[in-house]
C-alpha cells in the first residue's frame, strides 16, 4: 500500500510545484498603471511669456520579469498661466494648456535595492491650446516631439524629471516636468 500512496504523494508534490512555478512568471510578468502630478517648467522663449505650470497624467507600463527594459505609454495635461507681456504698447497675457501622449522605452538599473533608479526616452504627440487675453482657443497647434528623463521608484511611489522637445513650424520648444506618482 505504501507504494501507490508514495507515488500519489510524489505526483501531487510534483503537480503542486509545477503549478506554483508555472504561476510565478505569470504573476511577475505584469502590466502596471499609474497616476502622476507635479510642476512643469517652461524654457527659452516660452519662459518669457509664461509662468511655471502644473501637470497631471496617467501611465501604462509593460515589463517582463527579470528584464531591465520595458515599454511605457503616458498621457498628461500641463497648464501654464501667462505673464503680462507688452508688445508695441499693448499688454498681452497668454495661458496655455498642453496635452501630450508619449511612448517610451524604460531601463531600470539592475540593483538589488528597494529604490530603483530608471531612465526613459521616446517619442510623443503634443497639442497646445493657447488663450490670449481671456479669449479661449485663440490658437491651437499639434506636433510631434521627443522626450527623455530619469526617475527613482520606491515600492509604489515614483519621482521623475523629464525633458520634452516639441517640434513646431517656427522652431521647437522645450518643457521640463517634475512629477511624483503612484503605481497600481
Amino acid at each position: 500500500m505504501q507504494g501507490p500512496i508514495m507515488n500519489s504523494v510524489r505526483l501531487g508534490t510534483i503537480a503542486l510545484a509545477a503549478l506554483a512555478l508555472g504561476a510565478a512568471p505569470a504573476k511577475a510578468q505584469f502590466v502596471h498603471f499609474g497616476l502622476s502630478g507635479g510642476i512643469t517648467f517652461p524654457s527659452a522663449d516660452q519662459s518669457d511669456a509664461q509662468n511655471k505650470g502644473y501637470n497631471g497624467g496617467v501611465l501604462l507600463g509593460f515589463k517582463a520579469p527579470l528584464m531591465p527594459v520595458g515599454l511605457r505609454v503616458d498621457a498628461s495635461l500641463h497648464h501654464f498661466s501667462g505673464k503680462d507681456v507688452n508688445v508695441g504698447g499693448t499688454t498681452f497675457n497668454a495661458s496655455t494648456n498642453l496635452w501630450m501622449s508619449t511612448a517610451d522605452v524604460t531601463f531600470d538599473a539592475p540593483l538589488p535595492l528597494p529604490i530603483k533608479p530608471y531612465i526613459l526616452g521616446g517619442v510623443g504627440y503634443y497639442g497646445a491650446i493657447t488663450t490670449v487675453n481671456g479669449v479661449p482657443g485663440s490658437s491651437s497647434d499639434k506636433n510631434f516631439g521627443i522626450n527623455g528623463g530619469l526617475g527613482v521608484q520606491f515600492t509604489r511611489l515614483f519621482v521623475e524629471a523629464r525633458w520634452h522637445r516639441i517640434n513646431g513650424d517656427g522652431g521647437s520648444s522645450t518643457i521640463m516636468p517634475l512629477s511624483v506618482g503612484f503605481i497600481f
